[in-house]
């Protein structure tokens, strides 16, 4: 499952760091894409400047995906998908684009995978934290070696003959 969560967040990482230079690079050709009002370009590159942020973060958080803060990632992906949800849906502020519908199924898909991948790495490491120790089976000793015949045979004529002269 680790390899699973290292994907996505290199991808989510990949998303937010190309929509990020995208509106830096071209501000006007972006600001079409993600607004259908006026042009502002100090919300525009603080939301470029939050997204490179929170792409840094994801490739960081690439390389360790135990970590607590990959269900923070998770948190964050959601918080990103409602909005742009509200956005598009109820407030009508974003088109309707291809770009704009793929950006939002798949930052709601990376939220809901990496939220369900933690809860399985997290559901295993408890269960192997609460399994008992295991028991000490005791170890069998080998056996003493038993007298060879001849040996018995000469300590019962000893005892016969021991009898014998007694009586």
């Amino acid at each position: 499952m680790r390899a699973q969560i290292q994907i996505a967040l290199r991808i989510g990482a990949a998303l937010l760091l190309l929509v990020a230079l995208g509106m830096v690079a071209d501000p006007m050709s972006a600001h079409k894409v993600i607004s259908v009002h006026a042009y502002n370009s100090t919300t525009h590159f603080l939301l470029a400047a939050n997204m490179l942020g929170m792409a840094i973060i994801l490739l960081v958080m690439g390389e360790n995906p135990e970590s607590d803060f990959t269900g923070a990632a998770a948190s964050a992906l959601l918080l990103a998908g409602i909005v742009i949800g509200h956005q598009m849906l109820v407030s009508h502020s974003m088109p309707h684009g291809f770009v704009n519908i793929v950006v939002f199924i798949a930052v709601i898909g990376l939220a809901v995978f990496l939220f369900v991948a933690r809860t399985q790495e997290n559901s295993k490491s408890t269960a192997s934290a609460q399994r008992p120790a295991a028991r000490k089976v005791p170890v069998k000793k080998p056996a003493a070696k038993k007298a060879s015949k001849k040996k018995t045979t000469k300590k019962k004529a000893a005892k016969k003959k021991a009898v014998k002269k007694r009586r």
